[in-house]
């Protein structure tokens, strides 16, 4: 019998973000994903190729762990 993988953000979502989902995510603009990056008040993105940036959730989840910790 298989053994079944455990549910993890990453499983449930992938491993990457964009900025759209982040965006939605915290219920707030693209725009503001954008400058809490550009700030460097958010884990920075990851160029995948010339086109394409995403965001590692792992990286996201454990922001935002350390922000509610704060």
């Amino acid at each position: 019998m298989a053994q079944r993988i455990k549910a993890t953000p990453e499983t449930e979502r992938g491993a990457y973000a964009s900025v759209a989902d982040l965006a939605a995510h915290f219920s707030v603009s693209v725009d503001t994903i954008w400058r809490w990056a550009r700030v460097g008040d958010f884990p920075a993105p990851v160029k995948l190729s010339p086109q394409l940036t995403r965001w590692r959730w792992a990286d996201v989840t454990a922001w935002e762990a350390a922000r509610a910790a704060a």
